[in-house]
């Protein structure tokens, strides 16, 4: 009976340990996929940017229409997505345009 005991606390404890890697390495996995798909959740944005320059004239009208259809794509598949880095990414996505698109300047 006594070695039973051991077994079973041995087993606890071999248990305890294991659970908190599995869930790091669940989480590492999780993390790896969602850097590994950011190239096309970047082709999604400016898909949904370009369609919302035809859309609206204002500015945050386009960002809150494309902020909402990433939003809505990404639930859609049960994806989760850092809206704040989508926003920052659009912010980046517009600057860099003005600058690419900017009048040659006369000099």
């Amino acid at each position: 009976m006594n070695e039973w005991v051991r077994l079973i606390v041995s087993a606890l404890l071999t248990l305890a340990t294991t659970i908190p890697l599995v869930i790091k390495l669940v989480e590492y996995v999780k993390k790896t996929i969602k850097e590994k798909n950011w190239p096309e959740v970047v082709k999604i944005v400016m898909g949904y940017m370009e369609r919302a320059e035809k859309m609206f004239e204002k500015g945050a009208d386009r960002k809150e229409w494309v902020l909402a259809m990433v939003r809505a794509s990404a639930e859609l598949v049960k994806y989760e997505l850092d809206m704040d880095a989508i926003s920052s990414l659009i912010d980046e996505l517009c600057d860099m345009s003005k600058i690419v698109n900017a009048p040659p300047s006369v000099g």
